[in-house]
């Protein structure tokens, strides 16, 4: 277990340094621009990685059995913080989705996924005799799913609504039950979906510009044809590090949703795989920590953190190669976003935890 967490540790330090290499060579030019400052992201970013790692740390240390005993509670504070931004969160870009906290803005759903997913294991814990009983089980997540996903849509993030929605689904599965639930599942959510696509118009959009980019290539497709321009134009080597073309004001979130592409852009195929694999290593060793532990409570929780961290890699590099439509889901520990990598490192944080304190397996 020992060598598991290392290797959790060196990878998680190998994105995080990526990571920072490629916010500057994607946001240098503009903050030169914009704050006259080239190092202003990547400043900024450093703040975030010391803050979460000073968290991770903390979150390391925790009593697990504890955390689950305060499910609920933590459950009302991410609910309340859901609520608090809806009222006094800032707008921005047509959403209200954070807290300002002097020059720095705060996203509450990136921390409330994780503790979502505490509370999540625990019920799950809590009702393990009762898997079979729709009612007692899968009615009460799907209510408390509901209203968070009522919360986040009246932002809107209806990308991040679906991603509890998502996490909620494949959680049950993993636990175990029965397949019929989730065809009732399916037929409840369609009405949800009609109507959420009546009264959002943007969701059309999205879905517009992700099936027909070319239709519309300077307004709805703008970015994802930028987005292809710029792996494409990679091609098996790329063209450089620091040599983006598309970086220089061509592709909108450059630094941010977009980094992948900037990634394959500059190192090509290969070096888009290469980022690719390390991802794979650290989830292929998330799910080699699993299999060696012990506690029904502990084994939900990671299964929980993994599938979350799992499918934040693949929105992101799905919205970036065209194969889903755009949302705004950072890619873990590369993109720009203090709320983000927090999160992320806490995530890790947890995971080293539950290895640390659930082994019940010899190495």
């Amino acid at each position: 277990m020992q060598k598991l967490k290392w290797r959790v540790i060196l990878l998680s330090f190998i994105l995080i340094s990526v990571g920072a290499v490629f916010l500057y060579s994607s946001s240098g030019i503009y903050s030169e621009m914009v704050f006259e400052d080239s190092f202003y992201y990547l400043k900024r970013q450093l703040l975030f990685m010391l803050l979460g790692l000073i968290t991770s740390i903390i979150v390391y240390k925790v009593d697990l059995n504890k955390v689950a005993g305060h499910s609920r509670g933590l459950l009302f504070f991410g609910l309340a913080m859901l609520v608090s931004v809806l009222l006094f969160g800032i707008r921005a870009g047509g959403a209200q989705r954070w807290f300002r906290l002097g020059s720095f803005g705060i996203q509450p759903i990136e921390f409330v996924r994780i503790i979502y997913i505490i509370y999540l294991a625990a019920f799950l814990e809590r009702k393990r005799y009762l898997y079979k009983n729709f009612s007692r089980v899968c009615l009460p997540v799907y209510s408390i799913t509901a209203i968070l996903m009522l919360l986040l849509i009246l932002q809107p993030d209806f990308g991040n609504a679906i991603f509890i929605a998502l996490i909620s689904i494949s959680m049950l599965y993993f636990t175990g039950i029965p397949f019929k639930f989730f065809f009732c599942t399916l037929l409840g959510a369609i009405p949800f979906i009609s109507i959420a696509f009546w009264r959002l118009p943007y969701l059309k959009l999205r879905v517009l510009g992700f099936l027909a980019p070319w239709r519309h290539p300077e307004s709805i497709g703008f970015q994802l044809i930028q987005s292809f321009i710029a792996i494409g134009s990679g091609r098996l080597f790329g063209h450089g590090l620091g040599l983006s073309r598309q970086k220089l004001f061509y592709l909108p979130q450059a630094h941010n949703d977009f980094i992948f592409s900037i990634v394959a852009e500059e190192l090509g195929f290969l070096g888009a795989l290469s980022l690719l694999l390390v991802y794979v290593f650290l989830i292929w060793n998330f799910i080699s920590i699993l299999s060696r532990i012990g506690g029904l409570f502990k084994r939900l929780l990671l299964t929980g953190l993994i599938i979350s961290f799992s499918y934040q890699v693949a929105i992101n590099i799905g919205v970036c190669l065209g194969l889903l439509p755009t949302k705004g889901c950072p890619l873990p520990f590369i993109s720009y976003g203090g709320s983000s990598m927090i999160a992320n490192m806490v995530l890790v944080g947890l995971i080293l935890n539950i290895a640390k304190s659930g082994s019940s397996f010899s190495e």
